[in-house]
């Protein structure tokens, strides 16, 4: 299974990056005629704003060790809720918490489907050089290798896209992309 760089744990249970909260959202899509969005252009902003919302969670949560796991269900699915969970329980164990937000510096839809479950795929580039993972006793458990600024490429899905095409989206997935860092990290 792969997990995200900005959500996996490093084998020594370490935190490497952890997503904190987003960049302001991209403004929605116009045009110069009074046509309504597409369904496809509906599907990407809102699938685009669940990844938004789902490092802003996932941040609140690893920051605040008496917010509940629950509050992932709100933003993550499948494979990728059950990364985070797993990750979390081991970061309260250990006594681990975030510090700090992580920067999603570019979003880019790669594709939407509207087959059910309707699917995005959504590549992220983030910058988690503001964020710390600390232990009990303050001190610093990122290694100094950590890479910064990375892509991450999600797939986002909506199994009620018929009756909630604006909220029943969820990060079901992720993987690492080998891919420059992007502009402005």
């Amino acid at each position: 299974m792969l997990l995200v760089a900005v959500t996996a744990c490093a084998d020594d249970g370490n935190d490497p990056a952890a997503p904190g909260t987003s960049a302001p959202s991209t403004p929605a899509t116009t045009t110069s005629s009074s046509t309504p969005p597409s369904e496809s252009e509906i599907a990407s902003e809102a699938a685009s704003a669940m990844v938004r919302q789902y490092f802003k969670t996932v941040g609140l949560v690893r920051q605040d060790p008496k917010r509940p796991a629950s509050d992932l269900d709100t933003v993550a699915s499948s494979t990728q809720l059950l990364a985070q969970k797993n990750l979390l329980k081991r970061q309260r164990a250990d006594g681990l918490h975030q510090t700090g937000i992580t920067k999603v510096v570019k979003l880019n839809v790669q594709s939407v489907s509207l087959d059910d479950p309707a699917t995005a795929v959504i590549d992220v580039c983030w910058d988690v050089s503001g964020v710390d993972v600390i232990d009990r006793s303050s001190n610093s458990v990122v290694t100094p290798d950590r890479k910064d600024v990375g892509w991450t490429r999600f797939t986002v899905t909506n199994g009620k896209w018929k009756t909630a095409p604006t909220d029943g989206w969820r990060v079901s997935g992720g993987s690492d992309l080998e891919k420059e860092p992007c502009v402005g990290s």
